[in-house]
């Protein structure tokens, strides 16, 4: 991919790592004390390393991650969970994910199985792999002549493998496949533009649209979540749609603009979201909305939060609810209220940056504070024991295993794989056996709904407004058909407003991942 020095906004919620970067120019900066130089602690450093090197009890085998670890290190000095340094490897994966939104890959979903190995869940459309027929259920043994299994001895990780299937646009790949009753055969692909898609869309009930956003992606205006979102929304008003409901929950954010363009989409005049820095005016912005309204203003708009829509996400949110263009519905917002721009660093890594704080159209900053839905309703969760046991069962093998195995045993017939989660759903009671072998003790409610969730993500099952578990969901409809949105623009003292409730959100791991 063509690399260049980026200067997008990020807005991303980040377990962070650690820093305070260190200029060499700058030899004669003194320390509060008056008494260290620049020169006295990059010395320091060196020092530091090279007595590491000579000392330590057992060899080191690269003395470069010392040196990333003191540029980790003086960022954690800033003590911001949002200022961090990025390896070169997950900054490449940054640009061709969150800025490009593509990459140069085959086009397939793929997971681990419960022996290590790389199986195919799904193959995309108009891509490489589907033009070279392979089918869900293959399995990928080798890359360009190398085994690959994933264990502790061998080292290797499902993004090992991604990073090997991914690569330069139109450069060829070698993979070698083991379909079920064939021998192994190798194929030769070329790597094809691979678009990221961040939003999912659907028609519920009485003609109300559903769209569905999970990150905020694509620098440019042509492509991304600002593209994929226009053409549903279009899709839906060529439908006569009713209303929309507006899903962010567990978005955890991306691109300021991004998120910028498509409140725009609802709000057409006054402000959007402002930043502002303490220390640099470059930083200060304001985005204003234009006339260019794409959802007409009596269309009514249902927005669901929860704790894990954060940052890019909580500028939409905050925008529709400061401008009264419609409802949220959910549970308060994480509450990332600042701004991150990355600069990319010699050794081919980069490193995030705090730069500014974001306030909503009425001035508000929701850092650490979050944004409180008009409509507050968790959707049904475990209680607190059963949550911890649902999360052991989740990291355990015996969980990942039981669906891997069931799954194999049953894909019967090449590019088949099983998809009626009734036939595993009645050996469920098996399952739970197992993990109470283990002291890991769980209803078979929850722990059915964890099973499907795993065993649709591997056998390529999506499922867009799902209204089995989600009550969110549910509450937004039962407002829209009692026509109640205005209600919650309106309140007055005689409104009667829903009780609040709370519940923690576990959210399983994916183990699936697209290359």
């Amino acid at each position: 991919m063509k690399r260049y020095t980026l200067s997008f906004i990020v807005l991303l919620v980040a377990i962070a790592t650690p820093l305070l970067l260190i200029n060499p120019r700058e030899k004669d900066a003194m320390s509060r004390d008056g008494r260290i130089t620049r020169d006295i602690l990059n010395a320091t450093i060196t020092r530091a390393i090279q007595i590491a090197e000579s000392h330590y009890y057992k060899p080191i085998e690269d003395s470069n991650e010392m040196y990333r670890g003191s540029v980790k290190g003086a960022l954690a000095a800033l003590n911001d969970p949002y200022t961090f340094y990025v390896s070169e490897r997950e900054h490449q994966r940054a640009i061709e994910n969150l800025y490009n939104a593509e990459y140069g890959g085959l086009g397939i979903q793929i997971y681990e199985d419960h022996r290590g190995f790389i199986k195919i869940s799904k193959p995309f459309p108009n891509t490489p792999a589907a033009q070279a027929n392979l089918q869900a259920g293959d399995y990928i043994t080798k890359v360009d002549g190398k085994r690959i299994h994933l264990s502790e001895k061998t080292g290797m990780t499902l993004q090992d493998v991604v990073d090997r299937l991914r690569g330069k646009l139109n450069t060829d790949v070698t993979i070698t496949v083991q379909r079920k009753f064939l021998d192994p055969f190798d194929v030769t692909l070329t790597r094809g533009r691979i678009s990221i898609n961040s939003v999912k869309s659907t028609t519920l009930e009485d003609d109300i649209g559903y769209i569905r956003i999970t990150s905020f992606i694509g620098s440019r205006r042509t492509e991304g979540t600002e593209v994929e979102f226009n053409e549903a929304l279009e899709a839906h008003k060529a439908a006569n749609m009713k209303a929309l409901i507006l899903d962010l929950r567990n978005n955890q954010g991306g691109l300021l603009k991004a998120a910028y363009h498509i409140a725009n989409a609802f709000i057409n005049e006054g402000l959007i979201v402002s930043t502002k820095s303490e220390t640099n005016s470059q930083f200060n912005e304001e985005y204003e909305a234009t006339s260019n309204l794409l959802c007409p203003p009596d269309i009514p708009l249902i927005v669901l939060v929860n704790e894990y829509s954060a940052s890019a996400s909580e500028i939409v949110a905050g925008a529709i609810k400061d401008t009264r263009r419609g409802i949220l519905v959910g549970q308060k917002t994480y509450g990332k209220g600042v701004v991150q721009k990355r600069y990319e660093l010699p050794d081919g890594g980069a490193m995030s940056l705090t730069i500014s704080t974001y306030y909503t159209p009425n001035g508000t900053s929701i850092n650490e504070a979050g944004i409180t839905p008009q409509v507050s309703i968790a959707d049904d969760e475990p209680d607190d024991i059963e949550a911890s046991m649902l999360r052991k069962a989740e990291t355990s093998d015996t969980f990942t295993d039981f669906i891997t195995k069931w799954i194999d045993d049953h894909h019967i017939r090449p590019g088949e794989l099983p998809k009626d989660f009734s036939l595993l759903e009645a050996e469920l009671p098996i399952l739970q056996h197992q993990l109470e072998e283990e002291r890991i003790y769980v209803s078979l409610k929850w722990l059915k709904q964890r099973v499907e969730r795993v065993f649709n993500l591997h056998v390529g099952i999506e499922r867009v407004g799902d209204l089995t578990y989600d009550r969110q969901l549910q509450e937004a409809i039962r407002i829209i058909q009692a026509d109640e949105v205005a209600k919650y623009l309106n309140p007055s003292e005689t409104t009667e407003q829903p009780s609040t409730t709370h519940a923690d959100t576990v959210v399983s791991p994916d183990a699936t991942t697209a290359e």
